[in-house]
C-alpha cells in the first residue's frame, strides 16, 4: 500500500470512528432520558428508551466490526506486526491526519467516561428503587401481623409474614 493508499484507509477509519463517536453521543443522550424517566416512574417511556438504547448499542457492534476490519487490512497491508493503536497510526500518517486521530480518540475516551457516569447514576437510581420497594413490602408484611415486638428473652422478634401484591405494572 503506497502512502496515498494508507492515507485513504485512515480516512475510512476516521469516518468509521466519527461515526461511532456520534452514535456514542446518542446513547449518552438516551441515558440521560433514561435518567428522567427513571425519576418520574415512567414505565412505557423506559421501555421505549431501552429498545432504541439495544439499537444503538447494536449499531455501536457493527461499526466496531467495520473498524477492527479496517485496522486488520491497514495491518496485512503495511506489514505492521505489533498492535495498530492510534498512537502507531499517527506515527504512519501525515500531521493532519495524525492530529484528527488524536482528537477523535479524546472525543470517544470523553464520551466513554461520560457514559460510564451517567449508567452509574442510573444504576444507583435503580439500587434505591429496590430498596424503597423492598421496605414498603417489609412494612406491609408487619401490619396484617401486629405480634408482639420482644420475645420472652427481650430480644426483638422478628415479625414477618409473606406478602402477595397482584397489580400489573
Amino acid at each position: 500500500m503506497t502512502t496515498i493508499g494508507l492515507s485513504e484507509k485512515v480516512s475510512e477509519l476516521m469516518k468509521i470512528i466519527g461515526r461511532e463517536a456520534a452514535v456514542f453521543e446518542d446513547f449518552l443522550k438516551l441515558l440521560g432520558r433514561q435518567q428522567e424517566m427513571l425519576v418520574k416512574k415512567d414505565i412505557d417511556g423506559l421501555n421505549n428508551n431501552t429498545a432504541r438504547q439495544r439499537e444503538k448499542i447494536v449499531e455501536s457492534q457493527l461499526l466496531n466490526k467495520k473498524r477492527e476490519e479496517l485496522i486488520a487490512e491497514i495491518k496485512t497491508t503495511n506489514a505492521i506486526e505489533e498492535d495498530l493503536n492510534v498512537s502507531r497510526l499517527v506515527e504512519l500518517v501525515d500531521e493532519d491526519q495524525g492530529n484528527r486521530l488524536l482528537r477523535l480518540r479524546e472525543v470517544i475516551n470523553g464520551l466513554n467516561s461520560q457514559i460510564v457516569e451517567v449508567r452509574n447514576q442510573n444504576a444507583m437510581l435503580l439500587n434505591r428503587s429496590r430498596e424503597y420497594i423492598s421496605r414498603t413490602l417489609g412494612l406491609l408484611s408487619k401490619i396484617n401481623n401486629p405480634n408482639t415486638n420482644y420475645t420472652q428473652n427481650g430480644a426483638p422478634a422478628n415479625n414477618s409474614a409473606a406478602v402477595a401484591l397482584d397489580r400489573k405494572i
